[in-house]
């Protein structure tokens, strides 16, 4: 799900065909951390006790009062929290078009990069939607491995996914505190820098870390770098880190042996076209199945 609207087609029109809930859930938009430059974090306090249901990978009609039509953004925080918050990265918008008045917002993404105290405890209201979920819908018996392709920002739904795993893990999996199948992360991200010329700090790349140091041998990160190489990536320590793009070759090895495929299951999210150029890969790959391989496109 996109972290920002495509302008040419609103959300709201863009997931017509998506499921989504009857109810909107009141929240309070109760505290913003700014990650990087371009990047915040929101946390959303239900304002009912009765805490919002959802699956890890789904995404919100995010309806903020002033504005005409909802925004869509993916929660990435897991279930079991929703009682307490629910959270969303913010990807920051382009700059509004000259033609827009000071005082206008054009989509709901500028709004929530207004000045922190102009939005703080705001009440929003929420609508779970969307197909793009874990667990997979089949391999419920027979999962050996799970694949992860995220590019940028969109690792989004694949950290709640990836989060919910590791609770499982920490409480004790489902073979002698194993998870009974191997989880292969590959992170593409596009490096960036301060005004000093320090690499800023990558999302979600400490709680990737600490995710793969619980999931041990049951676990694989590798992260990919693009971009100006700067300086160390901060929060790197200890993951495998190439300063180059994803290609075929990693999704062949991610993938693992011929025997084990028919327990394999990939999830991929990224820009349009690399998330096309990677689902047309896994499905090609031999002893894969086009089911199996599971894909969302952020704008």
């Amino acid at each position: 799900m996109a972290t920002q609207e495509k302008r040419s087609v609103p959300h709201i029109e863009r997931t017509a065909a998506e499921p989504r809930d009857n109810d909107l859930h009141p929240v309070m938009l109760s505290q913003i951390t700014q990650i990087n430059s371009t990047i915040r974090l929101l946390r959303l306090t239900p304002v009912e006790k009765e805490p919002v249901q959802f699956q890890p990978g789904q995404w919100v009609d995010l309806h903020i009062p002033s504005l005409p039509s909802p925004g869509g953004f993916t929660l990435t925080s897991t279930p079991s929290l929703s009682s307490t918050y629910l959270e969303l990265a913010i990807q920051r918008p382009p700059s509004p078009s000259p033609s827009y008045k000071t005082s206008s917002l054009p989509t709901p993404a500028h709004w929530l990069w207004q000045p922190t105290s102009q939005i703080l405890n705001s009440q929003l209201g929420i609508r779970i939607g969307g197909s793009f979920t874990w667990p997979p819908p089949l391999l419920a018996s027979n999962l050996k491995r799970v694949v992860f392709i995220a590019g940028g920002v969109g690792i989004n739904p694949l950290i709640s996914m990836l989060s919910v795993i590791a609770e499982q893990k920490k409480t004790g999996g489902v073979e002698g505190g194993n998870l009974g199948f191997d989880v292969i992360f590959l992170y593409s991200v596009r490096s960036s820098s301060d005004s000093e010329g320090r690499n800023e700090e990558i999302l979600f790349l400490s709680r990737l870390r600490d995710i793969f140091k619980l999931l041990d041998k049951e676990g694989e990160l590798k992260l990919f770098v693009t971009g100006k190489k700067g300086g160390e990536v901060q929060g790197s320590e200890g993951v495998k880190l190439e300063r180059r793009r994803i290609d075929e070759r990693d999704l062949e090895d991610a993938l693992g042996d011929l025997g084990d495929r028919d327990g394999t299951v990939v999830y991929v999210c990224g820009v349009p076209g690399m998330t096309d150029r990677f689902v047309e890969s896994a499905v090609k790959a031999e002893g894969m199945d086009g089911k199996r391989v599971l894909s969302e496109k952020w704008w």
